[in-house]
């Protein structure tokens, strides 16, 4: 999930330098969150003061939503999917026999048939490996349940999916970031008439969040989708009251001195 290339005023900048040798996971979200904050407060022309501070770049990235993929060729994500369904399946099998063979006394065998179920989950691209990395789990009948869980999730994200061609993060990101200047902004929404050079704040806006979140698509499509939505269009209509109900309005500005007791 590492940035290919950043924008700023529809110039292409350098990359940022990371801290040397960054790869850990948790960083690396966390340095996109707060670029895409400070990016969205640069073009809302607001603080973004909600009871946390990332959640607008939390319901951007959050894996939980979608896989969020960490390396560099993204693209058509669908392939990704069905390749961890695929192996999350694979991997179920061999789980299911190391469980037979623990039952049926050969420790060893069964030590060995998880061990390849493990190494077939961590051969895959964050964030699954690092689930894998991470898991508490200590008996075989746990890893199975972990397993049947990534498995669901990756289906069920597949299903809800259907027959949508693209980028799906591209286009929860680019509906989010319209949530927000439905919010935030009375701007008209605008785009501009090329696809290479966005013109008005939200057009601006989107095309430095891709950058900032390591999206390799251009954001011309899936800004257009997004203006394009009826304001009670079902998903943009979530994002906006979940942005409403979490956000702290600016205390007003005393009339008078302030005294303090």
């Amino acid at each position: 999930m590492l940035p290919r290339e950043i924008w700023n005023d529809g110039r292409k900048l350098k990359l940022p330098a990371l801290r040397s040798g960054a790869s850990n996971y948790d960083y690396i979200m966390y340095r996109a969150a707060y670029e895409i904050t400070h990016c969205l407060e640069k073009w809302l022309k607001v603080p973004l003061d909600y009871n946390e501070t990332f959640l607008p770049a939390v319901l951007m990235l959050n894996p939980y939503a979608g896989p969020v993929w960490m390396h560099s060729d993204q693209g058509q994500e669908i392939g990704d999917i069905r390749t961890v369904i695929k192996q999350t399946r694979r991997a179920k099998k061999s789980v299911k026999e190391s469980i037979r063979l623990e039952y049926a006394g050969e420790k060893g065998a069964s030590d060995d048939e998880l061990a390849r179920a493990l190494r077939r989950m961590k051969g895959l691209p964050p964030p699954v490996s690092l689930w894998i990395e991470n898991a508490a789990c200590q008996t075989h009948l746990e890893w199975a349940g972990l397993l049947d869980h990534i498995d669901v999730l990756f289906s069920e994200y597949a299903k809800e999916r259907g027959g949508n061609s693209g980028h799906q993060r591209a286009r929860t990101v680019a509906i989010v970031v319209r949530a927000l200047f439905e919010v935030h902004s009375d701007e008209r929404i605008t785009l501009g008439i090329t696809e290479q050079v966005p013109e008005g704040s939200f057009g601006k806006c989107l095309q430095e969040v891709f950058s900032w979140a390591g999206i390799p698509v251009n954001f011309y499509r899936y800004a257009r989708e997004a203006r394009q939505l009826a304001r009670d269009d079902h998903q943009l209509k979530k994002y906006i009251d979940i942005l409403q109900e979490h956000y702290v309005e600016e205390p007003p500005t005393p009339r008078g001195h302030i005294i303090y007791l």
